[in-house]
């Protein structure tokens, strides 16, 4: 159920105390009707009748009620437009009461003899509409109001209708009083249900205002009372009662019509045209948030929208762009320094967690390494070789990692020397030797004794042959065979420069990972053989290590023909 808001139609002004001379000055407006009966049911003699003409009061009233009709047709159009069903129900109740004196009074002049009368029944539908808005939530959702708005329709057009018939009914052919009776206590009663409903909101959101809605309700209660201690045609009581009446109607009217110039917050006007704006506005903020999001300039068309429909000028929309690609510009920076921020700290970490594996591995492998020295059976000493060949992997990849995150920080340093690579190919043959039995593979050297030293770091270039020659031994079914060879050629550049070869008669590698061989992970998943896994670090490793020697690595391969890889390292 939606919950009743407590600031009344007629509240515009800001909540503040009210002055007492307000206070004062409507108790005084109110007061004048019961001060007025009190002395005529003292002194009757006082109730004097006051002629007028016919055609004059029939004119007079006619204006008047044209006046209220005019004034209930804006409010009820502004409060269609603005959603506000508390204003939209007033409102109605004015523009059916208006229409009953009018449509009266019209007809009463169509008759001779007849006694001029404001009809009770347009006070009773008046008052019965003001106590409806009193309960009315001020605004709703859109669907609500529509629904809440044809309603009250089809109840103003039923009710006019039956206002007529009524009041037709009473001139053509008089009713009894009792119909008097009702129509005034309606009023009195509905006009009192809404004098204490508005009192509560008042005590929630005070407003000078307030108090001309409020004296309106009064008086026309005030109105029903008279009119029913009314007994002859323009007496005292007569005219007071038209006054009451008229005067309880137009106060309401005020309380509505201030809502439309209120400079204090946004009145029922401002309302009704933000409420007419408000599709084109939403989408027009909208469209310009997502540029600006994006760090995007505001489009020359979303220029032209915004200037349209909000109302907003060249240097405002410049001001506000600059504003958003600044922020966006300052975000994107702090992005970037904590993504910098958070690659330091993994590779802090990563070198932390790496180094601290050196230390137990070291020692397994020297555990092993003694092991392997005692009198063991075949299959012993079979399984502590596995072990201690699996350790010094493991280790290496160790390394590689050090060096790979070195060499991405620019902190790798080559230690040059004089190295000769039949000894260095030897060397690593016969650290693999033990593998090469147990997988059922041939290594071949071909590396002529009489090649020259180069000028190289050795462990790095060691370290490349080994991942090179375990891959092969890896990936490769038994009985491959594996050649290793080094030879001199001339240097495109001029010089001298020494190749590396590592060719297996294996599977071979499939086109589509040939691309990403040499990136880290690139080679990470099932092998060539689908026989053991990949780190996918080893190649990336070479190829790092053997950049740093100035030198270039590539592989050459065909499905079903092996995979050839070849080192260049020129001269230094």
């Amino acid at each position: 159920m939606s919950q009743t808001p407590a600031d009344p139609p007629s509240v515009s002004a800001p909540n503040q105390p009210t002055p007492w001379w307000v206070f004062a000055g409507w108790t005084i407006v109110v007061l004048v009707v019961p001060t007025i009966l009190a002395l005529i049911s003292a002194l009757p003699a006082l109730d004097r009748q006051a002629a007028m003409s016919p055609l004059l009061y029939v004119s007079l009233v006619a204006a008047i009620a044209t006046l209220g009709i005019t004034a209930a047709l804006v409010i009820i159009v502004t409060a269609l437009q603005a959603l506000d069903g508390r204003t939209l129900a007033t409102g109605l109740g004015v523009l059916i009461g208006a229409a009953l004196f009018l449509i009266h009074d019209i007809f009463d002049a169509t008759l001779p003899d007849t006694l001029p009368e404001l009809p009770i029944i347009g006070l009773a539908l008046v008052s019965v509409f003001v106590v409806l808005g009193a309960f009315e939530p001020p605004s709703l959702p859109p669907e609500q109001q529509q629904r809440r708005t044809r309603w009250y329709g089809s109840l103003s057009a039923f009710l006019l209708v039956a206002g007529a018939i009524w009041s037709f009914a009473d001139r053509v052919a008089p009713l009894h009083r009792a119909t008097l009776y009702a129509g005034a206590f309606v009023t009195i009663v509905t006009c009192g249900i809404a004098l204490w409903r508005y009192i509560q909101l008042y005590r929630q959101s005070p407003s000078h205002c307030s108090f001309s809605l409020l004296a309106g309700i009064v008086l026309l209660g005030e109105a029903a009372l008279a009119r029913l201690l009314t007994t002859a045609a323009f007496s005292v009581l007569f005219w007071l009662y038209h006054i009451a009446g008229i005067a309880g109607i137009a106060l309401i009217i005020y309380a509505l019509l201030y809502q439309l110039r209120s400079p204090n917050q946004p009145n029922l006007l401002q309302r009704a045209m933000f409420e007419q704006v408000r599709p084109l506005l939403s989408d027009a903020i909208g469209a310009l948030v997502e540029t600006l999001e994006r760090g995007e300039p505001i489009p020359a068309n979303m220029r032209a929208r915004l200037q349209r429909d909000a109302g907003w000028s060249d240097a405002q929309i410049d001001a506000l762009e600059r504003l958003a690609l600044a922020a966006a510009r300052e975000q994107q920076r702090r992005e970037e320094d904590l993504l910098r921020q958070s690659e330091h700290t993994t590779a802090l970490l990563t070198q932390m967690v790496i180094h601290d594996l050196k230390n137990p591995l070291t020692a397994l492998i020297g555990f092993l390494e003694m092991l392997s020295a005692d009198d063991l059976n075949e299959s012993q000493q079979s399984l502590i070789e596995s072990a201690l060949r699996n350790s010094r992997d493991l280790a290496g990849l160790v390394d590689d990692l050090l060096d790979l995150i070195r060499y991405n920080e620019g902190r790798l340093r080559l230690r040059l020397g004089d190295v000769s690579l039949p000894v260095l190919c030897a060397e690593c043959v016969d650290e693999l030797s033990g593998w090469l039995v147990y997988e059922d593979k041939t290594l071949i050297l071909e590396a002529a004794p009489e090649l020259p030293v180069i000028r190289a770091d050795a462990r790095l270039l060691k370290r490349i042959l080994l991942n090179l020659l375990s891959n092969a031994i890896k990936h490769t079914p038994r009985r491959t065979t594996i050649t290793l060879r080094v030879w001199r050629e001339p240097h495109p550049d001029g010089g001298e420069q020494t190749v590396i070869e590592v060719a297996d008669t294996g599977p071979g590698i499939p086109p589509e990972r040939i691309e990403r061989l040499f990136e880290p992970f690139g080679a990470m998943g099932e092998s060539r053989s689908a026989r053991q896994s990949s780190t996918g670090l080893g190649l990336a490793f070479c190829k790092m290590a053997v950049t740093a020697h100035g030198g270039t690595i590539e592989v050459s391969s065909f499905p079903g023909d092996g995979a050839t890889f070849r080192i260049r390292l020129p001269d230094r």
